[in-house]
C-alpha cells in the first residue's frame, strides 16, 4: 500500500514538473510573441511616411506666341542704331535684343492678321513667342500675358481683372507708353522694349 502511494506520489510529481515546464514554454512562447509585435509597431512607427507637401505658390509662366513687324536684323546694339540714325521715318522702331542679336521692330501683335495689314514694303511678320518662367518676379513673369491685351484701355486693369500680378513700375511704363501712341501695336512694342531691354530673363523665342 505504502509503495502503490509513493508510486503515485511520484507520478502526480512528475505530472506536475511537466506541466510547469509546458506553462513555462507557453510563457516564453508568449513573451516572444509580445516582444516581435512591440519590435513591428516601433519599426513601422519609425518609417518615413509619404507627406503631402503643399503645391508651391511659384507663378508658372507659358510662353505666348507674338508676331512683330520686322525690319530688319543687326549683330550689334551700336550696328542697329546707327542704322536707325540714318533713317529717321524709322522714329517708333524699337531695338530688341533676342538670342545674341538685335532685332529692329515697328510693331507686336498676338494676331498675325493685324501685323500682316500694317507691314510695308521694308518690313515682314516675323512670328516669336515671349517667356517670363525664368524671372524670379511675378510681375516679370506676367510680362508675355499682360501683353496680350485687345485694347490700350485694358493695359492699366488687366492685372486686377485677371488677378495677374504686374512689375512694380508697370503703370508708369504704361502711361509713358500710351502718351507716346495710342496705338495698341506700337504701345505693346515700346513695354517690350522697355522689360526686355533690362531683364535678360524674359526670353524671346524663334
Amino acid at each position: 500500500m505504502k509503495l502503490k502511494r509513493n508510486k503515485e506520489e511520484k507520478q502526480f510529481l512528475l505530472a506536475a514538473v511537466i506541466h510547469g515546464v509546458m506553462i513555462g514554454a507557453a510563457g516564453v512562447l508568449l513573451f516572444f510573441f509580445i516582444l516581435q509585435a512591440v519590435e513591428k509597431k516601433d519599426g513601422a512607427s519609425d518609417k518615413v511616411l509619404p507627406v503631402n507637401l503643399p503645391k508651391s505658390t511659384k507663378v508658372e509662366s507659358k510662353s505666348v506666341p507674338f508676331y512683330a513687324m520686322q525690319y530688319g536684323v543687326y549683330s550689334s546694339s551700336q550696328a542697329a542704331s546707327d542704322f536707325l540714325a540714318g533713317h529717321p521715318e524709322y522714329e517708333s522702331v524699337a531695338i530688341i535684343p533676342a538670342d545674341k542679336q538685335f532685332y529692329l521692330w515697328g510693331a507686336i501683335s498676338t494676331s498675325e492678321k493685324k501685323i500682316k495689314s500694317i507691314v510695308t514694303k521694308d518690313s515682314f511678320v516675323k512670328p516669336f513667342r515671349l517667356s517670363g518662367a525664368a524671372c524670379e518676379e511675378k510681375g516679370l513673369k506676367s510680362i508675355p500675358q499682360l501683353l496680350e491685351v485687345s485694347k490700350v484701355a485694358k493695359l492699366n486693369s488687366s492685372d486686377s481683372q485677371s488677378k495677374l500680378a504686374a512689375p512694380v513700375d508697370w503703370k508708369a511704363a504704361v502711361a509713358d507708353a500710351t502718351k507716346a501712341s495710342d496705338k495698341l501695336e506700337l504701345v505693346k512694342l515700346m513695354l517690350l522694349e522697355h522689360y526686355v531691354s533690362q531683364n535678360d530673363c524674359l526670353k524671346i523665342e524663334f
